[in-house]
């Protein structure tokens, strides 16, 4: 690795629960029923990802504070079979970090060096989700500072 980038900042947000709403049909409305849900409810979501699997069936990573986890499971199970989801899964005590700049929409090498810090740490990393000016993910909290602490050896932070 070269020198260090420059970025913006790197943020933290602790007290997160991360929720996995797996497995739903295609063309069930899948992420705009389920966010509408949780946002009527006045449920932020502070991180969100989705993909399909190999069976082509939608899943969505959310993560959100810990104290709206009752009242979000309860209506996700509430909508669940309008959108077919499979299961939901919780991982609790996640903290959410994010790094900021807004040259990242031009600098390839960002996601590589935030990762390669991670790894470096061995910190598992739960779920990524990026813009063009920021690269967020979610780690369990008791290695957040770790992963604090690495992402500033990496970069040169104001």
């Amino acid at each position: 690795m070269t020198g260090k980038i420059a970025v913006g900042g790197i943020t933290r947000t602790d007290e997160l629960v991360l929720l996995r709403v797996l497995g739903a049909r295609s063309g069930s409305r899948f992420a705009s029923c389920t966010l509408d849900t949780l946002g009527e409810a006045g449920i932020n979501i502070v991180c969100c990802a989705s993909f399909s699997d190999e069976r082509e069936r939608q899943n969505l990573g959310l993560a959100i504070h810990r104290k709206d986890l009752d009242q979000a499971l309860c209506l996700l199970q509430g909508i669940r079979e309008t959108i077919g989801a499979e299961r939901i899964e919780v991982r609790r005590r996640c903290s959410a970090i994010a790094v900021y700049g807004p040259q990242f929409s031009s600098s390839p090498a960002i996601g590589g060096r935030i990762f390669g810090a991670t790894d470096q740490a061995e910190i598992p990393v739960h779920m990524i989700s990026t813009s063009f000016t920021t690269v967020a993910f979610l780690v369990d909290t008791d290695r957040a500072q770790d992963a604090v602490t690495n992402l500033r050896d990496v970069f040169l932070v104001p």
